[in-house]
């Protein structure tokens, strides 16, 4: 019922009731993550959630603000109030702050001339915008940059936001299954699957700057393609492109025409069990068709969401003895290494 009369002592950084282990939140903090697109950004305040915090999200002329859903004089959420302007006001007080979460105005003054105390103001969190998606870190500096996006960083591309959808499962499991190849023709057959007799091809894992890399050849089963060749399955090559933790390219490479699709996606940890799916396409017709994009995304997506949160255990292990690995889980096991060896994910309980 109350905190403690001093309570500097028994502070943390971590959430309330926070779903994952401390030692994985605060590395996890320190990355970039997804909370929303920029165009649902608009005339209201948005809510979002990210590693369990509780954010909101506003637009003023200088651009968007991330800061933490709460009103610093009684710990309203802030995001059930309005926009005034370029002030973002709480719903309980009308308390109003601006772009830099510094507060402007508070009604129930006297005197509206007074100054107001500078710790009187929103705790605004590190966030930019790239390719449409709005970025948050909770930490003060990330240990990792931003995913550069081949084709979706093309200013000559028009891109296309698919639409967003909340998956229960952990983050790094939806990223696994995002880069397996062997469920193409099991878990796809209304897509892109082609046949059930498929050997997956020897391939290797190269190590990048932003993360893990790969390529395969495939046949895909159907013509998903708006390239004019009307052959009923496509040959082509998949350029897989993962920068840590949760971010992935595909570029689609059709062997028989000029085209290529490029697909990204990437994902908030909005808890350790519960993800939010961000996903950009775009295609060298510089003019991508939005039904047919659309539509592809969400087939796809369809036919994975059940397999990924029905998975267990919920969270990905991280020790390889923990799982049977086969030869096409090249890519998994170099993943699973790498949050260990390079971030320390995972780490004993006891450490």
């Amino acid at each position: 019922m109350f905190l403690p009369s001093d309570h500097s002592k028994t502070a943390t950084p971590l959430p309330r009731d926070c779903s994952f282990r401390e030692s994985d939140w605060l590395v996890l903090a320190r990355f970039w993550h997804p909370v929303a697109f920029a165009h649902e950004v608009a005339d209201k305040p948005v809510a979002a959630r990210l590693l369990d915090v509780d954010l909101v999200l506003y637009r003023t002329t200088t651009g968007i603000t991330v800061a933490r859903d709460l009103c610093p004089h009684r710990g309203t959420r802030i995001s059930r109030g309005f926009l005034d302007g370029d002030r973002l006001v709480c719903p309980m007080h009308g308390l109003a702050f601006d772009g830099t979460g510094a507060c402007r105005k508070i009604p129930s003054l006297a005197d509206q001339t007074a100054p107001i105390p500078p710790k009187l103001r929103l705790q605004t969190v590190l966030s930019e915008e790239r390719y449409g998606i709005v970025w948050a870190c909770l930490a003060g500096t990330p240990i990792w940059p931003l995913p550069r996006w081949e084709g979706i960083e093309n200013p000559a591309f028009k891109k296309l936001h698919m639409p967003v959808d909340t998956w229960k499962a952990a983050a790094s499991r939806h990223v696994e299954n995002f880069n397996d190849i062997a469920h193409f023709p099991w878990v796809h057959p209304g897509s892109f699957g082609g046949d059930t007799d498929w050997a997956a091809p020897h391939y290797d894992v190269k190590h990048t700057e932003g993360g893990l890399a790969f390529a395969i050849p495939y046949l895909e089963g159907g013509n998903r393609f708006p390239d004019g060749v009307t052959a009923e399955r496509r040959p082509v090559v998949y350029h897989y492109e993962l920068t840590f933790p949760f971010s992935t390219l595909i570029k689609v490479d059709p062997q028989d025409s000029d085209f290529v699709h490029f697909f990204a996606d990437t994902v908030c940890p909005v808890s350790a069990r519960e993800t939010r799916i961000f996903q950009v396409v775009t295609d060298t017709t510089g003019d991508p068709d939005p039904a047919l994009w659309t539509h592809d995304a969400l087939v796809i997506n369809a036919e994975d969401k059940p397999m990924v949160e029905e998975q267990r255990p919920e969270d990905l292990p991280l020790d390889l003895r923990d799982e049977i690995h086969i030869p096409a889980d090249r890519f998994s096991i170099e993943y699973r290494r790498a949050l260990v060896s390079k971030f320390g994910l995972g780490a004993p309980l006891s450490s």
